[in-house]
């Protein structure tokens, strides 16, 4: 049977080949449904933003009154009064890098938007400091200029840009780093940081904070103060946290014990270990009886100091830093911060992931939100 072939009326053989016919064909065609294809688009488009909307409307659940309330301002405040000791938070920032990391700059920033009848200083170091940096990896860890541009605009923030051994000087401190004994340590970074937060407060007085906290609540009451955790069964007076009048005597004593028991090859020799065995000489009070509890301490020469309890500075342990970063947090965490002033969010310096639905990330969010905000934007990873 001959089969007979069919020719498209839109192209004849005498004068379109058959590459041209095909591709007439195929414009005919696509100019035909053109207007169909955009209606189509069109009522997708339609049907989609108006499935979001109900979704949205019908799903969206508001925040409840304790998230609501977990923040500056709202949260409760537990000074009732003011403690009478010098106005002045101080940060220190040791790696001679000229700008800070998102989680370095939210520390700040909470300070300064709770306390704002205070002043912030922040002193960062001109030079790279002798020793070995941290070889941390993760994130949150680069550092971004857009940090300082958000601190600058705080009033009571000042970021001061100094050669930090200088403060060293007329201290007892002062022969044990420029005789190179800590200068030629293997953790010099980490002793320069630990002897420069005690050489300050007994020069100016104040609260030293860590770079890993996030403040919730004024400090204004809190003079001549630390605070302590268990770690393994032992109390440990850890110097992250730290509020004493100019020229207290237990720093001056403090100092002087660093410069009799340094011992440059232990890391934590004038830290937290350091600061603890300085305060049982000169209370004479032995480490394990010191209880969970705020306790006012009488000490040699009239040296009063008040520990208190690990809440106040320290609610979520070292062990338990995971609560931090877990996703989907509960609410019900937040009672853990009831009688805290600040947090010390462990793992935070070393580079832990931080899910934007963690306990870490809300309390970013709520305050420090103008260093968070920049993280949601995309400009960096917190």
């Amino acid at each position: 049977m001959k089969k007979t072939r069919v020719q498209s009326s839109l192209c004849l053989p005498q004068t379109v080949s058959l590459l041209s016919c095909g591709h007439s064909v195929f414009r005919y065609r696509r100019k035909m449904r053109l207007p169909y294809f955009r209606q189509f688009v069109s009522l997708s488009l339609f049907v989609s933003v108006g499935v979001f909307l109900f979704l949205n409307s019908t799903f969206k659940q508001p925040i409840s009154p304790k998230l609501e309330a977990f923040a500056p301002g709202k949260i409760g405040e537990l000074c009732e009064s003011d403690g009478g000791g010098q106005k002045r938070i101080m940060f220190i920032e040791t790696s001679g890098e000229k700008c800070l990391r998102p989680r370095q700059a939210c520390a700040i920033e909470s300070a300064a938007r709770t306390n704002p009848d205070m002043t912030v200083y922040v002193y960062m170091a001109k030079e790279m400091p002798p020793g070995r940096p941290e070889m941390d990896r993760g994130e949150g860890l680069e550092r971004h200029c857009e940090t300082m541009e958000i601190l600058e605009s705080f009033t009571n923030v000042y970021i001061i840009r100094d050669s930090l051994p200088k403060h060293l000087v007329d201290t007892p401190l002062e022969p044990l780093y420029f005789n190179g004994n800590m200068k030629n340590s293997q953790y010099a970074l980490q002793h320069i940081s630990d002897a420069l937060r005690v050489a300050l407060l007994y020069k100016h007085g104040g609260i030293y904070l860590d770079l890993d906290v996030v403040v919730l609540r004024s400090l204004r009451c809190l003079r001549n103060t630390a605070g302590h955790t268990f770690i393994l069964g032992q109390s440990s007076i850890e110097n992250g946290f730290m509020a004493f009048d100019r020229g207290h005597k237990l720093l001056k004593f403090f100092m002087r014990w660093m410069q009799r028991s340094y011992k440059p090859n232990e890391r934590s020799v004038i830290g937290p270990n350091g600061f603890s065995r300085a305060f049982q000489m000169l209370c004479n009070h032995p480490s394990t009886v010191i209880s969970d509890l705020a306790f006012d301490f009488k000490c040699h020469d009239n040296v009063n100091v008040r520990l208190h309890n690990k809440t106040a500075f320290h609610p979520i342990t070292y062990f338990e830093q995971n609560r931090f970063y877990a996703e989907n947090f509960d609410e019900n965490e937040l009672d853990t911060f009831n009688q805290s002033y600040s947090v010390h969010v462990y793992g935070s310096g070393h580079g832990a992931h931080v899910p934007e639905t963690s306990l870490f990330a809300f309390m970013a969010n709520q305050f420090c939100p103008s260093t968070y905000n920049l993280h949601l934007q995309g400009v960096y990873d917190f």
